[in-house]
C-alpha cells in the first residue's frame, strides 16, 4: 500500500478513536434538530458565548473550539475537511475543545450585528511585538478599542489590560501563531486578545475596505441578487498558499468557498451550502498571463442561478451552482497565508450591475432568439419539411449557432458580439460546419477552440480562401482547446500559432504525404496534436529508413528506428527508473532511437514518425500493453498490437474513449455530407415535439449510421409516452423492405450465430464468428465444433483460415436438416487452398437445407500439436418459414355481427356469424408482418360471392388483393402490413376461423437489422447499440 494513503488511513482511524465528539452519533441527529428548533426561537433564547480561550463554536452550537480550523476526518465529509471552522463542523483540529457552557453558543467575542467588535481569536507575542508601535496604554478593551477608531485603526489587540494597535496590525498580528493561555477576553501572557474593530467603522461610504484584515468578516451590507458582484483585490504570489475567500449566510454556513493555490497555477471553487472545501469540486486554470508579485483582480458575479469567477477579466469558463438563495448571504471573510501574498482591498456589492451580466443576459438573449426561430421551422412540419430546413444554408446556420452557443453558455461562458471574425465563422456555412462536424471538444472548450481560430484567421487571412488552410485551422483550434504538452522533463506546451505555420509551411514545400492533403479536419486533429517538436519532425525526415519513406509504410517505420530493451546498455531498467534509463538526457524521437525503449517509446515513435510526413496517428492504450493506430489508404490501422481493438482505449475520441470509435468515426467523415446532415437533425430533434423525435432521429440514422450520438438519442425518443404504434411502424417499413432484398443475397450467415466447442470455449467461437478472434484447441487427437445457423439455410461456401503453415489435420463437414440427423457433407479432400502462410480454405456448399454445421478435426500423422483456426465464414441465405400471425391477436369486426374473436381463437371449433350481405372484420396483427397469404375456414355453404383483403402499414397507403372462388387462401406475396381487413360481399357469410400467416418483425428487431447492416465491421459498437435497443421499454 502506498505509505501516504497508509498513513491517511491510520490518521482517520485515530481521529474516530480519539474524538468523543464524533463517536457520539447517536446524538447527532437528536441536537442537531434540538438545535434547528432552539434558532427557530432566537430572540428568546439566552445567547451564551464560548469561552475566550476556547473561542470558536461549533458542533451546531453545542461545543467550542481553541483552533479557527477544522482537523481532517474523512469519514465525516465537508464538515471535517481541515478547513475554517464553522457553526455546522464536527471536529476541532488538535482535539482541543470544550463543551459549550449553556446552551446555542456563538464565537466568542463576535455578535451578527454591524458595529460591533469581532474577536480575531488569542495569538501570541513576543518581546519583538506582533502588532509595533508598542504599548498604547493600558485600560479596558472598550478604551482599547475606541483609540483604535479614533485614528481610523482597524485592529486592535489587548494583553493583559495593555493595549496595542497600528496600521498594519491587521497584517501581523498572526506573526507568531495562534496562542492558548488567554482569558475572558483580555488577552494572558505574551498572548494578544485581538479585535477587529466594528464593520460600520471598517468600510467605507461606498462599500470599499481598504486593506482588509485577515480572518474578519465583513457585513456585505446588501441581500445580493442577480447582477451585484464583488472585487477582490490582491497581489499575485506564484510561490504562495495564496488564500481562501468565503461568503457566508447568517447561520455561518458557506455559501461560497474560493481556494486559490497559485503555485500550482489553478483555482478551486466549491458552493456547498454549510460545507468547506470539498466534494463537488471545480477546478479552474489561472490566467497564464498573471506574474508573481503582481497586483490582480478578481470578480465574483452574481448570475441568476450561478456564480462566476473573472480574474483580471478573463472568464475561467465555469460556472457554479448555489446551493442556497444567494439573498440569504450576509458576510465575506478573506483568508490568506504569510508567505508574500496578500489582500489589499476588497469591493462590495453596491447599486450599479456588472458588464459581465449584462453581457451574459445578452448573450442568453441570442440563444433564445435561436431557438425561437428554429421552433417556428421545426414544430408542426413533417419531416421533409424539417430536413428541407436542416439542409438549408439558413437552416444549417441557425441550427449550429444555437448548439454552439448553448455548449459556450453552459460552460459560463460569453461570445462578445461585434467581433468581425468570430462573426464570419459563425455566418460562413462551411465553416460553421466544419468546426462542428470534426469531432467532440474535450471538456466542451468550445469558446476556447473558437477563439483560437479567430486569432489564426486574424494571423492567416488566407484560411478564408484556402480549403486546406481551414481544415488545418478548425483541426489546430478543436486540438489546443486543452493545451498540448511536449516531450521533455518540464513538457513544455506546444505553440499552437507555431504548430499551425509549420504544417501550412511544409504542405507548401511539398514534404508531407497524401493523407494530410486528402483528409478532413477531424483527420488532422491527429496530426496537429503532436508532442514532437519541429526539430524532431525534422530529424525524423533525416533518418527514415530506406523503402519506409512513403505513405503506405512510413506507419511501420518505428521497428527499424528503435530497440526494444527493458533494460539500457548499462543494465538499468526502464521500469521504475525512466530518467535514469534515459541518462537524464530529454526523453525524445532521438532518446528513443539512440538509447531504446519498450512499447511505449515504440508506439510513440511509430506516431511522431507519422506526424513528420502530416500522416495521422496517436499511441492507444491496451491492457499493460501501448499499442497505436495509423491512417493510411483512407482506413486506420493497428500498430504494434496486442489485443486488438476491443480492449485498445484511444486519444481524442469522440463518443467514447474506446479507439475503434475512431474506425466508426472514419466511416462519418466519409460521407460529410450526410454526416453534418444527421448531427443537425440529431439537434434539431431535442426541440420538436417529444412525439416527432423519433422519427427525425431515424431519418437522421438512414442519413449517416455512424453517427453514433444519433443512435443514442434514438433509445430516449423510442420510450416517449405520446409516440404513436403507427409513427413507429411507417418509419421502420423502409428499413425492413431493404433488409429483406439484403436477405435474398448470400452473405455469411455463421456471423453471430452461437458456436460450441468442448475444445475451443463458447466465448472464443463467439469471438471467431464475428472476426475478433482465434480459436485454438491443444493436446487432443480429435475435436469437434458446432455452429447453429438459427434457421434452414441454402449453404453456398465455406471458408476457413488456419493459423500457420502446417495445418496437420484431417476434418469432416456435416450437416444437419430439419427433419434429418447429421449428413457428412464436405471433407478436407475437397477443399482449395490459397497461401502457404496462413492459409484460407475454401470448401463449396451442398443442396441440403441445413440449420447446423459440426466439423469434426482428427490430427494427421502427428503432425501437429495443436489445431488453430483464425477465421470461419460460411457462405448462404438463411429462410424464415411464415406461421401464423393473427392468432390471438385484437379484432373488430362489423355491427350486428358476432364475436369476432372467435375468428382468431385458434380452435376452428367455434362460428362468425357476419349477418349481413357486407361484411367485414379487421385483425391489429401489433407489429410489421411480411404477410404470405390469409386462409379462411368457411362454413359449409355460408361463403360469399365477393372477399376482397386490405391491409396497410401503420397509417400508410391501402394496398389490396381480390380473392377468387373458393377462398380458401389469398396470396399476398409477403407484402407487409401491420392491419389486416376482409371485407365481404354477397351472401351472409360464416367462418370457423381464419389465419393470416407469415413472419412478424418487432421495432426492436427492425433497428437492429440496420445496426447490423451498419456496423457489420464494428461488433463492439454493434454490441454496445444492441443493448441499447434492447433497454428500449417501447413495445409492439
Amino acid at each position: 500500500m502506498n505509505q501516504l494513503v497508509l498513513l491517511t488511513s491510520v490518521l482517520v482511524v485515530c481521529s474516530i478513536a480519539t474524538d468523543p465528539i464524533v463517536n457520539d452519533s447517536k446524538n447527532y441527529l437528536v441536537r442537531l434538530r434540538r438545535a434547528a428548533e432552539e434558532t427557530k426561537e432566537e430572540e428568546e433564547v439566552v445567547v451564551n458565548h464560548c469561552p475566550t480561550d476556547y473561542p470558536n463554536v461549533y458542533y451546531n452550537g453545542q461545543y467550542c473550539c481553541k483552533s479557527n480550523m477544522e482537523k481532517f476526518n474523512k469519514a465525516q465529509g465537508a464538515q471535517c475537511d481541515g478547513s475554517v471552522i464553522q457553526r455546522d463542523s464536527l471536529c476541532c483540529a488538535g482535539d482541543k475543545y470544550t463543551s459549550c457552557p449553556g446552551e446555542n453558543c456563538v464565537s466568542s467575542g463576535h455578535k451578527f450585528t454591524d458595529g460591533a467588535r469581532i474577536s480575531l481569536g488569542c495569538w501570541r507575542d513576543g518581546w519583538n511585538r506582533a502588532i509595533s508601535g508598542g504599548i498604547r496604554f493600558t485600560g479596558s478593551i472598550e478604551k482599547c478599542e475606541k483609540f483604535a477608531i479614533d485614528n481610523s485603526l482597524k485592529v486592535f489587540a489587548v494583553q493583559n489590560g495593555e493595549c496595542f494597535t497600528a496600521e498594519d496590525a491587521g497584517q501581523t498580528y498572526q506573526k507568531y501563531g495562534k496562542a492558548g493561555n488567554c482569558k475572558d477576553g483580555k488577552g494572558g501572557g505574551f498572548a494578544n486578545d485581538v479585535y477587529q474593530v466594528g464593520e460600520s467603522q471598517s468600510r467605507n461610504d461606498d462599500g470599499i475596505v481598504e486593506n482588509p484584515v485577515k480572518n474578519a468578516k465583513y457585513s456585505l451590507g446588501k441581500d445580493l441578487e442577480p447582477g451585484d458582484f464583488i472585487d477582490v483585490h490582491g497581489i499575485y504570489n506564484s510561490r504562495s498558499e495564496f488564500g481562501i475567500i468565503d461568503i457566508f449566510d447568517g447561520s455561518d454556513n458557506i455559501l461560497i468557498h474560493i481556494l486559490i493555490k497559485p503555485g500550482w497555477q489553478h483555482i478551486y471553487l466549491n458552493s456547498r451550502f454549510g460545507g468547506g472545501f470539498g466534494n463537488p469540486q471545480y477546478d479552474c486554470e489561472l490566467p497564464k498571463t498573471l506574474q508573481s508579485n503582481e497586483d490582480f483582480v478578481m470578480r465574483i458575479v452574481m448570475m441568476d442561478e450561478l456564480y462566476k469567477i473573472f480574474v483580471n477579466g478573463v472568464n475561467l469558463s465555469h460556472k457554479f451552482p448555489y446551493r442556497a438563495p444567494i439573498s440569504t448571504a450576509k458576510y465575506i471573510i478573506l483568508l490568506g497565508d504569510n508567505s508574500g501574498s496578500k489582500w489589499n482591498k476588497c469591493i462590495l456589492p453596491r447599486t450599479e450591475k456588472a458588464e459581465q451580466y449584462k453581457e451574459l443576459k445578452a448573450f442568453q438573449s441570442s440563444i433564445e432568439g435561436l431557438k425561437e426561430v428554429i421552433l417556428k421551422n421545426v414544430v408542426g412540419k413533417n419531416l421533409l419539411e424539417v430536413k428541407s430546413y436542416a439542409n438549408s444554408t439558413q437552416g444549417s446556420l441557425d441550427v449550429f449557432q444555437w448548439w454552439l452557443k448553448k455548449q459556450i453558455f453552459e460552460k459560463g461562458g460569453v461570445l462578445q458580439f461585434g467581433d468581425e471574425k468570430v462573426d464570419w465563422i459563425l455566418t460562413n456555412r462551411e465553416v460553421l460546419e466544419m468546426f462542428m462536424t470534426s469531432g467532440d471538444i474535450g471538456g466542451n472548450k468550445y469558446q476556447q477552440a473558437l477563439e483560437i481560430l479567430r486569432d489564426l484567421i486574424q494571423e492567416d487571412p488566407a484560411i478564408k480562401e484556402e480549403a486546406l488552410r481551414l481544415r488545418l485551422a478548425v483541426a489546430t483550434a478543436i486540438v489546443f482547446s486543452s493545451p498540448v504538452d511536449g516531450f521533455g522533463f518540464k513538457r513544455r506546451k506546444i505553440d499552437w500559432m507555431s504548430r499551425y505555420h509549420t504544417y501550412m509551411r511544409w504542405s507548401q514545400e511539398g514534404i508531407l504525404y497524401s493523407p494530410f492533403y486528402e483528409g478532413t479536419a477531424w483527420h488532422l486533429r491527429f496530426v496537429v496534436h503532436s508532442p514532437s517538436r519541429e526539430e524532431e519532425h525534422l530529424w525524423v525526415r533525416e533518418n527514415t529508413p530506406e523503402g519506409f519513406d512513403n505513405p503506405n509504410k512510413i506507419g511501420d517505420a518505428c521497428h527499424q528506428m528503435i530497440s526494444y530493451k527493458m533494460n539500457n546498455d548499462d543494465g538499468v531498467s526502464i521500469h521504475p527508473h525512466t530518467l535514469r534509463y534515459y541518462y537524464y538526457v530529454p526523453i525524445n524521437l532521438k532518446a528513443w532511437h539512440d538509447i531504446g525503449g519498450v512499447c511505449g517509446s515504440i508506439s510513440t515513435m511509430a506516431a511522431g514518425m507519422c506526424h513528420a510526413y502530416g500522416v495521422p496517428a496517436t499511441p492507444v492504450g491496451q491492457p499493460r500493453h501501448c499499442a497505436y493506430v495509423w491512417y493510411r489508404d483512407g482506413n486506420w490501422h493497428l500498430g504494434n498490437d496486442n489485443s486488438g481493438w476491443g480492449t485498445t482505449i484511444g486519444q481524442q475520441n469522440t463518443w467514447r474513449s474506446v479507439a475503434y470509435f475512431i474506425r466508426v468515426m472514419n466511416e462519418a467523415q466519409k460521407n460529410l455530407e450526410g454526416y453534418r446532415l444527421s448531427e443537425k437533425m440529431r439537434i434539431i430533434s431535442r426541440l420538436a415535439n417529444p412525439e416527432d423525435r423519433f422519427e427525425i432521429l431515424e431519418d437522421a440514422t438512414t442519413e449517416c449510421p455512424y453517427n453514433f450520438a444519433v443512435w443514442l438519442d434514438l433509445e430516449g425518443a423510442i420510450n416517449e409516452p405520446n409516440l404513436q404504434k403507427e409513427t413507429v411502424q411507417n418509419v421502420l417499413l423502409p428499413t425492413l423492405l431493404k433488409q429483406r432484398e439484403k436477405e435474398t443475397q448470400v452473405s455469411d450467415i455463421a456471423r453471430e450465430k452461437v458456436g460450441t466447442s468442448e475444445c475451443f470455449g463458447d466465448d472464443r467461437m463467439k469471438k471467431l464468428l464475428v472476426g475478433l478472434g482465434s480459436v485454438q484447441c491443444k493436446d487432443q487427437e480429435t475435436f469437434d465444433f458446432e455452429v447453429d445457423l438459427g434457421k434452414p439455410s441454402t449453404i453456398k461456401e465455406v471458408k476457413i483460415k488456419w493459423i500457420g503453415f502446417n495445418r496437420g489435420v484431417e476434418y469432416g463437414i456435416y450437416a444437419l436438416g430439419e427433419d434429418s440427423d447429421y449428413v457428412l457433407v464436405r471433407t478436407h479432400k475437397d477443399e482449395k487452398v490459397e497461401g502457404w502462410w496462413y492459409p484460407l480454405i475454401t470448401l463449396d456448399g451442398w443442396d441440403m437445407t441445413t440449420t447446423k454445421i459440426k466439423f469434426h478435426m482428427t490430427k494427421k500423422g502427428g503432425r501437429a500439436n495443436s489445431f488453430a483456426i483464425t477465421k470461419l465464414i460460411v457462405m448462404g441465405v438463411c429462410h424464415d418459414f411464415p406461421d401464423d400471425m393473427s392468432k390471438g391477436k385484437p379484432v373488430k369486426a362489423n355491427p350486428g355481427s358476432s364475436d369476432p374473436v372467435t375468428l382468431v381463437d385458434g380452435t376452428n371449433s367455434t362460428i362468425w356469424n357476419g349477418n349481413s350481405e357486407t361484411s367485414w372484420f379487421e385483425i391489429n396483427l401489433k407489429r410489421i408482418c411480411a404477410l404470405d397469404d390469409i386462409e379462411f375456414f368457411w362454413v359449409d355453404g355460408a361463403k360469399p360471392e365477393n372477399v376482397k383483403v386490405v391491409y396497410k402499414v401503420g397509417s400508410g397507403q391501402d394496398a389490396q388483393k381480390l380473392g377468387e372462388d373458393p377462398f380458401e387462401k389469398v396470396p399476398l406475396s409477403m407484402d407487409c402490413g401491420t392491419t389486416v381487413r376482409v371485407e365481404m360481399s354477397g351472401g351472409n357469410a360464416a367462418l370457423k376461423g381464419v389465419k393470416a400467416c407469415g413472419i412478424s418483425h418487432t421495432a426492436k428487431n427492425i433497428l437492429k437489422m440496420k445496426v447490423s447492416n451498419a456496423y457489420k465491421d464494428f461488433y463492439n459498437v454493434e454490441m454496445f447499440l444492441y443493448t441499447s435497443i434492447n433497454n428500449m421499454t417501447y413495445e409492439d
